[in-house]
C-alpha cells in the first residue's frame, strides 16, 4: 500500500463515523482529513467587554481548515441525467469547536500517489455563495458534478481514478476522499468535473 493510501486510510474512521452517526446507510466513498488539534475552550468570566467577545466568537468563528474537517462522498446519493452525475461532497466538522467557511473547494482527481488527473473541478454558479457555520459534528456540502458523457468522448483517454484532493475554501491543506471512477487525464478542453460552493447540511 503507497503512503498517500496509507495516510488516507488512516483517517477513514472518524468520517466513517461520522457518516454512521448522521444514520447514512448508503455506501460511502470515505473521508480522509488530518486530525484536529484539540482546543482549549475559554472559561466564562464576567464583563460587558467579555460577553460582546463571546457573542463576537459566536457569530464569527474561526475559519474551517483542512484538520476541522472530514470530506467524503455518497456514491448512493448520485443524482443526475444527460451525461452528468452529481454527487454530495460533504464536510463534516471533526473538531470541538464550530467554525465557518465561505465559496467554492478546490477538487481534482488524482491516482493513489497524488499525481492530478486532467483539470481541477470547474465552479458552478447553481448557488451563492454565503458564509456557513459548522458546528462540531454537523455536516455541511457541495455539489460534485462529474461529467459520464465527457469521461467517454474522444481524446480524454480516461484512467480510474483513487482520490479526490479537496482543498476547503480559503485553506491551503488538502482533505482527500476515495474516488474511483474513470477521469480525464488529458486537460485543457476536456472539463469532466464541477463542484457548487458549500451549502448547510448534508445532501443525502
Amino acid at each position: 500500500m503507497s503512503k498517500p493510501i496509507r495516510r488516507t486510510a488512516a483517517a477513514v474512521a472518524a468520517a466513517v463515523a461520522a457518516a454512521l452517526a448522521l444514520g447514512i446507510g448508503s455506501a460511502v466513498w470515505a473521508t480522509s482529513s488530518a486530525s484536529a488539534a484539540p482546543v482549549t475552550t475559554a472559561t466564562r468570566a464576567t464583563g460587558a467587554a467579555h460577553s460582546a467577545s463571546t457573542a463576537s466568537d459566536q457569530l464569527f468563528p474561526p475559519v474551517c481548515t483542512a484538520g476541522d474537517l472530514a470530506v467524503w462522498v455518497s456514491h448512493d446519493a448520485m443524482s443526475g441525467a444527460a451525461g452528468t452525475w452529481y454527487y454530495p461532497l460533504e464536510f463534516t466538522n471533526t473538531s470541538d469547536q464550530t467554525c465557518r467557511t465561505w465559496g467554492w473547494p478546490g477538487v481534482s482527481a488524482t491516482n493513489a500517489n497524488g499525481k492530478q488527473f486532467g483539470d481541477a473541478a470547474a465552479r458552478n454558479g447553481l448557488y451563492s455563495a454565503a458564509w456557513v457555520n459548522i458546528a462540531p459534528g454537523a455536516t455541511a456540502h457541495a455539489l460534485l458534478g462529474y461529467g459520464a458523457a465527457e469521461v467517454s468522448t474522444s481524446g480524454c483517454k480516461p484512467q480510474n481514478a483513487a482520490l479526490l484532493k479537496v482543498f476547503a475554501p480559503n485553506t491551503k491543506d488538502a482533505s482527500h476522499a476515495f474516488f474511483d471512477l474513470p477521469v480525464c487525464t488529458v486537460g485543457g478542453k476536456h472539463r469532466y468535473l464541477s463542484v457548487s460552493v458549500i451549502t448547510p447540511g448534508t445532501n443525502i
